[in-house]
């Protein structure tokens, strides 16, 4: 029995005239775009191919290769809705090690049309990474690339390569096989002198590290002629069972590979052996509401595997001799890495969730892998509620004042634009896809609640999915003019298939009475009073109203332009905010809208404010954006934040139980950041004066601070954990309570 491990690097020459879609790029190249245009350069066919569509700042075609380049070949075109030429910054680059990169060509203002030009660069003799970069995007300026080769470099002196079952086997790389003990196994290289003209000479080849002893050479040529090849032969005799590892090393007279080196992972038996021990240690280092980022120590081992299950403990029984991949499903539990590296990712973090982490080393791959399961590592990763970029966000924002929607339009706009044809590559991968098997990822369609699994990189064609405006484009003053901030606000802009997408058009949203057409969950009929609405899922009710009540707040009276709904639709019946207001405090906040609202943040600079205070949209009648300065109470016992119930009793004797649910008069309370390292800004609205205690999981109160307006208070003392913080008035402490993580 054998396997290899062999990188994934193209073999030069290499080319791709951009014929197929970028989910099947040949051997060695990747992309983090997923459009092409319909029209390229000729194919070799004779027909029209397509070409590769580079269209947002940090879009890139990378190419990696085993071989010695000699030039690159490529052509580029502008691409515009009136023909201009290129401007921006467009580069070729290249690099050693894919991490640091040197400029190759530069291309700038008018470098290239908006009909294909060819291009040919010549990279350095060490380059094995080539790539086509966008460094600085115009608007309404895209790239095409098509009909890209890397050439190789045919060298002169000789050159040594080894093959293994077919594949290039890079010094440094590593091999697997398995034989029984005292069952001799011949394994066998190709040996190959890409040399033209220099005789590669073998001087011998020898045997490093703990089980040197099970391996010896059995045949290897003296020399290989210019450009032809030969056969290495080695024999592993394993003298016990499980992992027996050595070093390969080939004295030759190729100069730059002198020792060429060979990883033998040999197995005795059928299993690799067991590592020592599992990680002991969980750092992390990224704890926001969207986003996780943790890190273990080190071990003798192979590699790792990381199981997670959310608000559960994991049960899961691993199995030796079954390599599992990211995104299966094991038990409850699912795999979020599997790999040799001590850093793992948890995509699927929302708020206020418990991620419990099971870390467990193994050895060996594929059909020897062995996991040590006896001591694995695990621990819990508590995500925070929210992570506000600025801690005053809405300081003056109070909705007792008339000027309340006046106040809140001026924090929530102006904000930062981002371009609508960048909400792919911004939203999907890092925020919205979650992980599944084959190397795929799946979204959700928020209309019908359809899962769509795809090959990354995300693609809008491929999948058959459209960025759809929660509020309809038509419905916008500006009649739906792409290059306005309203059309391109990510805070409306969800993920649909495009068959409830055609469905929803731009009907108003509504509670479907007859049913005319349907897909999946969502629905397209008329309402009880005849009406033609589109009803979505249960669960993006509440999320499409908040998108919907934020974008008439963000842009109300923006250019003397009315955002109020009566004032929106000019054909059909208006969109019923009575409708949105229910759904709204139906369909509350979850954990995964939380933690969108703090992702759109750091990309536009800007929050939804009715995801942040549900209760304030309770004081806005959206069909007028007239200001209500006495909510119906219902609406705000609705909506208002429950506060979490903590029953034990600190040492004062104090029962340190709350209430939950609205309450009038209540302060409105920010705690920034949270997870904290040690400081941490508090403030408050109402009160002018206020105090917050804080209690560890026992009920201890570890400290007591006195707070006016929003200051800092050092934790760095308390230890890591979990701890309450209560706040109110020297006569009440029971108006709010928070949990506050401490890393």
């Amino acid at each position: 029995m054998m396997g290899t491990s062999v990188l994934a690097q193209a073999t030069l020459p290499t080319s791709w005239d951009f014929a197929t879609t970028p989910s099947n790029l040949p051997t060695g190249w990747s992309t983090n775009t997923s459009s092409s245009y319909s029209s390229g350069l000729p194919d070799q066919g004779g027909g029209t191919s397509r070409a590769g569509k580079l269209q947002a700042t940090a879009h890139e075609f990378t190419i990696h290769f085993f071989d010695e380049p000699s030039s690159v070949s490529y052509n580029l075109r502008a691409y515009s809705s009136n023909g201009a030429n290129f401007t921006g910054t467009f580069v070729v680059q290249e690099s050693t090690n894919g991490t640091l990169w040197f400029t190759l060509e530069t291309y700038t203002n008018d470098d290239f049309g908006n009909a294909w030009e060819p291009f040919t660069a010549i990279p350095a003799s060490t380059t094995r990474y080539i790539r086509f970069y966008f460094a600085n995007k115009i608007s309404g300026i895209n790239v095409g690339l098509d009909d890209v080769t890397v050439s190789e470099s045919t060298p002169v002196d000789e050159e040594i390569n080894l093959r293994y079952q077919g594949n290039n086997q890079p010094s440094g790389s590593s091999v697997q096989f398995a034989s029984g003990v005292g069952n001799p196994l011949t394994v066998t290289f190709g040996v190959e002198n890409l040399g033209s003209a220099g005789t590669l000479t073998i001087n011998g080849a020898s045997f490093t590290g703990a089980a040197a002893g099970d391996y010896s050479v059995s045949a290897i040529p003296s020399s290989v002629a210019p450009l032809s090849s030969d056969s290495l032969s080695i024999t592993f005799n394993p003298t016990a069972t499980g992992s027996r590892t050595a070093t390969l090393s080939i004295d030759n007279s190729d100069s730059d590979e002198n020792p060429y080196e060979i990883i033998l992972s040999g197995i005795g038996g059928t299993n690799a052996s067991e590592p020592s021990a599992n990680p002991s240690t969980l750092n992390i280092p990224l704890r926001k509401s969207y986003r996780v980022r943790a890190d273990f120590d080190a071990v003798t081992a192979d590699g790792y595997l990381v199981l997670f299950a959310k608000n559960k403990p994991i049960q899961a029984t691993i199995n030796d001799n079954q390599e599992y991949e990211i995104g299966q499903g094991m038990g409850n539990a699912k795999v979020a890495y599997i790999g040799t590296n001590t850093e793992f990712w948890l995509k699927e973090a929302t708020a206020e969730d418990t991620f419990n982490v099971r870390v467990i080393a193994f050895n060996g791959s594929g059909n020897f892998i062995n996991y040590r399961t006896s001591d694995a590592l695990e621990k819990s990763i508590i995500t925070p509620r929210s992570n506000y970029r600025e801690a005053n966000y809405y300081a003056g924002v109070d909705e007792r004042h008339n000027s309340f929607i006046d106040d809140l339009h001026a924090v929530i706009n102006p904000h930062m634009v981002r371009f609508y044809s960048n909400y792919g590559p911004d939203m999907i991968p890092p925020l919205i896809a979650r992980d599944t098997i084959n190397n795929e990822d799946v979204l959700n369609c928020v209309y019908s609640g359809n899962d769509v699994v795809f090959a990354p990189p995300f693609g809008w064609p491929g999948t058959s999915m459209n960025r759809e405006h929660t509020l309809p484009s038509s419905w916008m003053p500006t009649s739906g003019s792409s290059s306005t901030p309203e059309y391109q606000d990510y805070h409306h802009l969800f993920p649909t298939i495009s068959t409830a997408n055609s469905q929803r058009s731009n009907e108003p949203l509504g509670e479907v009475v007859n049913v005319t057409s349907s897909f999946g969950e969502g629905k397209r009929g008329t309402d009880a009073n005849g009406n033609t609405v589109y009803e979505p899922q249960e669960a993006q009710k509440g999320d499409a109203a908040r998108a919907i009540f934020y974008m008439l707040t963000a842009y109300h009276m923006v250019d003397g332009n009315s955002w109020a709904l009566q004032d929106l639709q000019t054909q059909g019946p208006d969109q019923r905010a009575d409708v949105l207001l229910q759904w709204h405090i139906q369909d509350l906040p979850s954990g995964f809208e939380l933690a969108r609202n703090d992702y759109l943040d750091s990309l536009q600079q800007n929050r939804n404010p009715f995801i942040d205070s549900a209760h304030w949209a309770c004081y806005i009648n959206f069909r007028t954006m007239n200001y209500i300065a006495e909510p119906d109470s219902a609406c705000l016992e609705a909506t208002w934040p429950k506060v979490i119930v903590n029953d034990t009793t600190d040492t004062t004797g104090n029962d340190t139980t709350i209430s939950t649910g609205y309450q009038p008069n209540k302060a409105e309370w920010l705690f920034y950041p949270n997870p904290t390292t040690g400081p941490l800004w508090i403030g408050h609205e109402r009160l002018e004066q206020g105090r917050v205690d804080v209690f560890n999981p026992s009920g201890q109160r570890v400290g007591s601070y006195t707070i006016n307006g929003t200051e800092q208070i050092d934790l760095s003392e308390l230890p890591n954990g979990l701890y309450l913080i209560r706040g109110g008035d020297d006569e009440r402490m029971n108006d709010v309570s928070f949990q506050l993580i401490k890393q």
